[in-house]
Parts: C-alpha cells; structure tokens; sequence
C-alpha cells in the first residue's frame, strides 16, 4: 500500500465536486489526494500514515482562490500607514503627526485606505493641511481605490511633477494644492514605486502571503505592474514566484503583447484601466452621477486604441482581461471582444473582465454569448451596497443593479470571486458571505454558488480546474478547515466562521494547533 503523508478523518467535508459531494476522510499522498470517503473507510490506511488528524466534525473546503489580488500593492500597504479609520481632517493629521515621531527626516510617509466619502470634510486633505502635520517629511497619500491622492509640499518639491499634466487640482491662485487625480496621481504613484527596493517589496508581498494563507486562501490572481501601479511589481512576481508558499497567477498590466510573449507569460491585462472608480466619479456611465449630473465619467481608450489591443492579444493566444465598472466601460469591452472574435478563428479563450459593476441585461446577455468569466468582488457590496453608501450617493436608484450575482448565473455565466485586495481586505469568506446576503435580495445566491466563486470557478477562471478548485481523487491537497461550515449555519453568520487551518498540496502552512490532536 503506498504510503499517505497525511490522513485527515470525523470530518465535514464539502468536496464542491458533484459527483462526490461529501466526505467525511481523506488521504494524502505525494502533495495529492488519493483517496476520500465515507464513515470508517480511512480505517485502512491509519497504520500507512505519517500523520493522523482527528477533526472531531469540522468543515474541510479546497483551498480558496483569490482572482483579483494586487500582491504586491497589498503587501506594501501593510507597511504603510493606515488612515482607514479617519474621521476627519484633524484625526488624518493626528495620525500622521505620531508618524513623524517614529521616522527620520526626509522619510516617505505614505498614507493608505484613506475614504474621503467616511470623514467630516468628504474630501481628500490638501498639502498645507499635510504640510502642518509633516513638515519635513515627504506624505502621499491614497484614496482608498487608487484613483486619486493627496501629497504635501515635500514630495510636491522632491517628486518634480510636470507643471501641465493633466489632473492637477489647483488653489486659487492657480498652484498646485495637493490633490491629484487622473494622470498626475499615476504619475505620482509610479514615480514613488519605482523608487523602492527589491527588499522592501519582498518584505510586503509575504507579510500579504501570510494574511492570505491565514483566510485559507492557495492561490492568487495577481494583478501587477502598469501605469498606474510599477511593471518592477510585475517583474518582482515573475522573478520570485517560484519561491513562494502559495500560486500565484499573474496578469501583467500592460497591453505590450510582444513583451508578454517575450516573457513566456499566457496572460495579459489586469486592471487595464478602461474606466476609473465610482468613489473618484470617473468610472464611465452612461447618465451622470446623481451627486454630479454632468459627470459620466470618463473613458481611457479610444474604440480603434482598445480593439487593437485585445484583437492582436487574442490572436496571439493569451488570456486577456481589463478593469469596466461603469455601464458605458462595460459596452466598450463588449464590443472589442466582439470585434477579436469576429476576426480571429481562436474560441478557447476565457477571456475575462474584471469588476463588471454596472452592467445591464444586455450586456449579461453578450457576455454569454461571448462566454466571458467575470472576475466580481461581492464584498463591494458589503461596503458600499447599502443606502447611503457609496453606490446609493453616487448612482442613486442605480445602485439596485450593482454586482447582480444571481441573475448573471442564472444567464449561465461564471463569476470568479476575488477581493480587489489592497482596495479590500483579502477575505473570501467575507466575500461568499456577502454574496449570500447581497443588499438587493434579488441579486443574492446560494451559499454553495458562493463557494463556487471562491474555489472551482476560480480554478477554472485560469484554466486550473482539472487539478484544483474541489476535493476529488487525484487533484492537489489544496484545502482549508473551517470551525463551521458555510452550507450550515446561518447566513447572517458565515462571515463569523474560523479558518483553523491551510493545507497546500498536502502540507499545513497555517493552523490552529488546538485542532491538531488526532
């Protein structure tokens, strides 16, 4: 009998694989699974094992997939500091006045999750208000969705910021106050990113490992590099995936299809920004933004720009996707990959989009018929879904047709679930939680279709389905356990539920030891 590196057994286990959809043991052997079954089956194979865990009736799942992760943004906001408590102004200063205590002169202060629509002014700080805090330390800092931010006079002087480039806020008198959106606030955030070291994105990127690992999730879709971010992050990924103790999958933001091919990449495109955010009131919509009526936002390609991009990436074989949120971002992308496909003979594509916040029937309707996968992040909703946040102030009664689960699985679509992390916590619990519980009823799903958004449906979304994403024979110990399972308790309750440990191809990389004491 060949021998099992890990017997796990008196467990709940949701196999998320259809024929097989429960278990109650399971045998590891050489980073897979070789067996699993019923009641006192995993009798046989106890005196074969090397390791024997009892789990006294806790859940075992596949390991969780995170498609829609910026890894090394993430892991370096968890070395910054975080405003995303703020209330106001003074509070944001508080803050970053006891940070200059703890840095030396001339150190970079970089401020993250700050929410302008949270505190008292709504409004992003001015650098003579940082000024006042931090005179004689460089600040910027970041809405909590990128879009726009906020630097001090230091890192205005230090940063060389082109006089004319577009998105410049300016004062009365015509100079800059601080405030940044658009290009200028990219321009600031890639100049700053290519200022760090290897070193420091290494130290981030595990420290965001480590927190991934700890919510159960083994692989990650990692959206890197690009204007709007550094290609140093995309490169550090290339670079160093091989060394770390999850997947991780790669999407390179660029729409350089020569260079990913190059690389040896198969996947192009990321938050390929073909609209911004409804925070910063430049996603792309068709009618204005109830709290600015003559803003539709804006969109960053031309027709021609986006349509050659995806149709020489398509022909070139490589899986592509880009961030639409608004209604008129989602028609565009809709009509390029209508373009690629009407001239190329390549169907295996799934192609992907990531948000798709705002769509309409229609667009449901051409996605399926495109056989997309839409990469959503529920726990937007969580956040934002409810009246008075951020959807209801922007979008008005629109906000009852945001992130429509139910009815794009209904059409037969795929949803991959991801966080948006570091616009979001990485927590995918949080997230199939609040696709069960969405805002608008109507748009809720089942629990066991929310755990399909976290695990096959994200194998499947990168072509992983046939090794990972359920528990069946032959297939990776990729696996989590659960102090509940999700398909019992409450709804109202989900998000509550412990993850005790992380399995990865048989190995526990996180874990309670309380549940260890078969």
């Amino acid at each position: 009998m060949k021998k099992i590196d890990l017997l796990i057994y008196n467990a709940d286990i949701v196999t998320i694989d259809e024929k097989v959809p429960s278990a109650s043991w399971i045998a590891i052997s050489d980073s897979k699974i070789l067996d699993l079954g019923q009641r006192k089956g995993y009798e046989k194979y106890i005196n074969e094992s090397k390791e024997v865990i009892n789990l006294k009736g806790k859940t075992i799942l596949p390991g969780f997939y995170d498609s829609h992760v910026h890894l090394v943004q993430t892991g370096l906001n968890l070395l910054s500091l975080d405003l995303s408590d703020v209330k106001t102004i003074s509070e944001l200063q508080e803050k970053i006045e006891e940070e200059t205590k703890q840095k030396p002169e001339g150190t970079l202060i970089r401020g993250i999750g700050y929410d302008d629509l949270r505190v008292k002014e709504a409004r992003m700080p001015t650098r003579y208000e940082l000024d006042k805090c931090a005179p004689n330390h460089p600040v910027w800092i970041n809405r909590v969705e990128y879009h726009i931010s906020s630097i001090n006079s230091m890192a205005l002087n230090k940063l060389n910021i082109p006089f004319d480039l577009d998105g410049i806020i300016r004062d009365s008198r015509g100079l800059p106050d601080g405030r940044l959106k658009g290009k200028a606030s990219a321009y600031i955030r890639n100049q700053i990113l290519n200022s760090l070291s290897e070193n420091v994105r290494k130290r981030g990127v595990y420290k965001a490992i480590d927190l991934a690992i700890k919510k159960g999730v083994t692989t990650i879709g990692a959206l890197e590099g690009g204007f709007v971010f550094h290609n140093k992050d995309a490169e550090f990924i290339i670079d160093k995936g091989d060394s770390f103790p999850i997947d991780i999958n790669l999407f390179y933001q660029t729409i350089d299809v020569d260079m990913v091919k190059k690389k040896g990449l198969k996947r192009i495109g990321g938050c390929i920004f073909l609209d911004g955010s409804f925070g910063s009131r430049n996603a792309a919509l068709k009618e204005g933004y109830s709290d600015d009526i003559e803003n539709k936002g804006r969109l960053y390609f031309s027709d021609e720009e986006l349509n050659e991009f995806i149709l020489d990436a398509h022909r070139n074989d490589l899986q592509i996707t880009v961030h639409a949120i608004g209604d008129r971002a989602i028609d565009q992308i809709l009509n390029a990959y209508e373009y690629a496909f009407n001239n190329s003979e390549i169907k295996n594509h799934r192609h992907r989009i990531e948000h798709f916040e705002l769509p309409s029937d229609d667009h449901i309707k051409r996605a399926k018929k495109l056989n997309l996968i839409l990469s959503m992040q529920p726990s937007y909703e969580y956040y934002w879904g409810d009246k008075d946040d951020l959807y209801d102030r922007r979008l008005g009664e629109r906000r009852k047709n945001t992130n429509p689960f139910k009815k794009i699985i209904e059409n037969g679509l795929i949803i991959a679930g991801g966080s948006d992390s570091d616009v979001i916590a990485i927590n995918p619990l949080l997230g199939i939680h609040t696709a069960v519980n969405h805002p608008n009823k109507d748009f809720s799903i089942s629990q066991m279709q929310a755990l399909k958004l976290f695990t096959i449906n994200g194998a499947y979304s990168v072509f992983e389905e046939t090794k990972k994403g359920s528990i069946k024979k032959g297939k990776l110990a990729d696996l989590l356990v659960l102090d509940k399972n999700p398909l019992k308790v409450k709804k109202d309750k989900i998000k509550d539920i412990k993850v005790e440990l992380t399995i990865k191809e048989g190995n526990i990389i996180f874990g309670n030891l309380g549940v260890i004491d078969g």
